[in-house]
């Protein structure tokens, strides 16, 4: 067996999907990004919904029916701008959390695909703890 091949396998292995796993968090957060630029913009359009005030000018069923139209539309945008985009949020948020927890694990994968490139220097002294060393990385990875 050629360990010095396993190596550079594991090490391709963990520096693909470092790569894979920084790209999503960087789609993420600018996804994240997007949503509260998206809900800033919602919230101060909101405050026009109730513009202008019809409360002394317009008067009988077809006020009143507006009125509540113009307060259900008001409710519906608010829950959204508020609740909705908070939802999105966190899920992102909480996605990005998983993910970098996954990139922690391929740090250490590569300290430890690291220290196996320290024991194959040693040679053949080290060539027991080398296979354990690797058998580990490829049970971690794999």
């Amino acid at each position: 067996m050629d360990y010095s091949e396993v190596l550079h396998g594991i090490h391709a292995a963990i520096s693909n999907a470092s790569s894979d796993l920084d790209a999503k968090i960087e789609r993420l957060k600018r996804a994240k990004s997007e949503i509260d630029r998206e809900q800033n913009i919602s919230l101060g359009e909101i405050k026009k919904i109730e513009e202008p005030n019809l409360e002394n000018s317009w008067t009988g069923s077809r006020a009143r029916g507006f009125d509540e139209a113009r307060e259900k539309a008001y409710s519906v945008m608010k829950n959204i701008a508020n609740d909705d985009y908070d939802g999105y949020k966190q899920k992102i948020e909480s996605k990005i959390t998983m993910l970098e927890v996954e990139r922690n694990v391929l740090n250490i994968a590569g300290g430890i695909a690291h220290e196996a490139d320290k024991l194959l220097a040693k040679g053949e002294e080290a060539v027991e703890t080398l296979e354990h060393t690797i058998s580990d990385l490829k049970r971690r990875l794999f």
